[in-house]
């Protein structure tokens, strides 16, 4: 090969790096292809502004079309009732673990904290309609309508109240006027007055909305102020509702069915279509009540109509023909797998099974449902949690002072609140999906030391200690009539009947994977 045939090839043959590195204004292979503009990606040039900013800017018509689609909107009321429901339940059950100075259980200070406390909870709502697990029931469910829950701690006007009590808010609430806070260093945003340094709350700024329209607003101290969301990234103020990703989707969904509903009420209407040779003649000539009548004739003396149960028969004129309407097809084949799509995409925006947004268990077994179940108690800790950390525990804390200053039970209060103040919050449990196996999976675990009695009775969302003095007392009950309160042991049911340990349902998966038969829906 000549000297210039090689000169050639060099010249054709591009650089490593050049190849790396791409041309100015490319980022080539070694750049972020997400980052890149084509024909692909379109218009998509999605607003780079501050969290704060694209929050106060959505929030308000995101807040109103979710509370207008949980209204009108089944899926959405679902998905709000089920959160609240397994997050909230009957309410995280309180039970106190108060010590004394030396760190022992001070066990006369714990059933007086949890005898006042818990009747304190039928009147800790402002208005005095609420029990305090209504109180984190509303709560929750407004984290998930506006994506954050506001309360602030207020005195009962009427006589006779505990000084204490719980009013709650709406996120229009705040202000929304973005001013200079009236201490150094703060600013006020959304109706928040924040420390411009740490982003730490100073103040919240309320206002009212009277009979006459007029706006009264007051200023709250942070301390006195429950503000819960789930922060999603540094430095954000204000919540933001979870069904966000599934507004529009859900819109989509609602238009869709209702167009369908409306196309098969139509089709359903009609029986029948009459097919003339002469349409415009024949319908100037037909009356509204079905008689046909000629210029300058008079009626027939006879009605050409019968009646067949709820339709109708008609008799024709000469060249006049029935079709029988076709049955129409709706909803459409398609509808099915588009309404389980939206659900699925609702469900997972909210963290929720598909099954218990839709109600639709076609073709769930107690292996695919247990995993479910798994996966969504995982998903329901931090949702448990903020609540507890954010609303349950403050408002208990807050209470404490307001015992501590009235009663004389708490000794050495003020010294060390915190050994008054430990507390078991127990939310609520999630239902076995079925009770006999997992029962005799827990037995086993006791007896094994894998868990504690405790643990199995948190995990259904009770107290142990009150498991116990219920024990007692029917054991108490039976000896009183001379019964006897003997359990008669553990069930040895499933041990003598494989089939419901679940061998025929994991044969038959077996055989599925094999080929030979397909798994059956339960």
């Amino acid at each position: 090969m000549s000297s210039l045939s090689l000169g050639r090839i060099h010249r054709r043959r591009p650089s490593r790096r050049a190849v790396s590195s791409g041309p100015a204004g490319n980022p080539g292979r070694s750049g972020y292809d997400g980052s890149s503009s084509s024909r692909l990606s379109g218009s998509w040039f999605p607003a780079g502004l501050d969290v704060n900013a694209l929050i106060a800017q959505a929030s308000p018509s995101m807040r109103a079309r979710v509370r207008d689609l949980v209204r009108n909107f089944p899926p959405f009321a679902r998905a709000v009732n089920g959160i609240v429901a397994f997050t909230v339940g009957r309410g995280s059950r309180f039970q106190s673990l108060a010590l004394t100075p030396e760190g022992e259980p001070d066990i006369a200070a714990r059933r007086r904290i949890e005898e006042r406390f818990r009747a304190w909870m039928e009147q800790a709502d402002v208005t005095g309609r609420l029990h305090f697990y209504e109180l984190q029931q509303l709560a929750k469910r407004q984290e998930c309508e506006s994506g954050e829950y506001i309360a602030r701690f207020a005195s009962p006007r009427r006589p006779g109240r505990h000084p204490l009590a719980v009013q709650m808010f709406e996120s229009e609430n705040l202000s929304a006027w973005q001013t200079r806070g009236q201490e150094l260093d703060t600013r006020v945003f959304q109706g928040l007055e924040y420390d411009i340094h740490t982003g730490e709350p100073v103040a919240y700024h309320f206002q009212n909305f009277l009979v006459w329209q007029s706006l009264e607003s007051w200023r709250e101290p942070a301390e006195n102020v429950l503000h819960g969301f789930q922060q999603l990234r540094p430095g954000q103020l204000r919540g933001v509702t979870p069904f966000a990703p599934a507004i529009l989707l859900a819109r989509d969904m609602g238009d869709y069915t209702g167009a369908e509903i409306d196309a098969a009420k139509l089709a359903a209407k009609w029986l029948a279509f009459v097919k003339s040779p002469a349409p415009d003649q024949y319908q100037a000539a037909r009356m509204p009540d079905g008689r046909l009548v000629g210029q300058g004739a008079r009626k027939p003396e006879r009605e050409d109509i019968d009646w067949l149960e709820n339709a109708v028969i008609e008799y024709l004129r000469e060249g006049e023909d029935i079709q029988i309407a076709p049955g129409a097809q709706r909803p459409g084949d398609s509808f099915d797998r588009f309404t389980r799509f939206i659900l699925r995409m609702v469900a997972i925006t909210m963290d929720l099974p598909y099954e218990i947004l839709s109600g639709d268990y076609t073709g769930i077994n107690y292996s695919t449902s247990k995993a479910s179940r798994n996966d969504f108690s995982m998903f329901l800790v931090p949702h448990q949690f903020r609540l507890e950390a954010h609303f349950i525990r403050p408002v208990f804390h807050r209470w404490l002072d307001h015992e501590a200053l009235s009663q004389d039970y708490l000794r050495g209060y003020w010294l060390d609140p915190g050994r008054y103040r430990k507390a078991m919050w127990i939310p609520a449990g999630m239902p076995s999906v079925d009770p006999l196996r997992d029962g005799k999976a827990d037995i086993d675990a006791i007896a094994s030391g894998i868990k504690s009695p405790q643990m199995v009775i948190l995990g259904q969302g009770y107290d142990p200690e009150e498991v116990v003095a219920q024990r007692a007392a029917w054991k108490d009950l039976c000896a009183s009539y001379g019964l006897d309160a003997s359990t008669g042991g553990v069930s040895t049911a499933l041990a003598h009947n494989p089939a419901k340990l679940g061998a025929v349902e994991t044969l038959e998966e077996e055989e599925n994977e094999d080929g030979e038969n397909e798994q059956p829906e339960y």
